[in-house]
């Protein structure tokens, strides 16, 4: 899906970001290693205002309220330190960083 060579602020940076099947998203880090998620997992985990209480850090989304049919229709580098991830679901803001891809993986 795409290719980097752009700095992580604290670890790896990403390499590259590509879909293993309809249901897993793999990265491969600067530093060989590679990490695979669910896309349903990452989507429940978005880190958004939209979906993570910015005050509390109260998750806002519900068990069982993200489809299993979640797909990733678009995924984009923002800067040297995250991807931002459009959803089927129509939600796309979330900026998922490196450093909070490597504590999922």
């Amino acid at each position: 899906m795409t290719e980097n060579q752009h700095n992580g602020a604290n670890g790896p940076s990403l390499k590259k970001i590509y879909q293993v099947d309809s249901t897993t998203l793999g990265i491969i880090w600067t530093d060989g290693k590679e990490s695979r998620f669910n896309v349903k997992t990452l989507r429940e985990k978005c880190p958004c205002a939209n979906c993570i209480d910015e005050w509390s850090g109260e998750k806002r989304i519900k068990p069982g309220q993200i489809k299993d049919t979640i797909r990733p229709v678009n995924i984009r580098s923002v800067g040297r330190y995250a991807i931002q991830i459009s959803w089927n679901d129509g939600h796309d803001t979330g900026l998922y960083s490196h450093d909070y891809l490597q504590s999922l993986g």
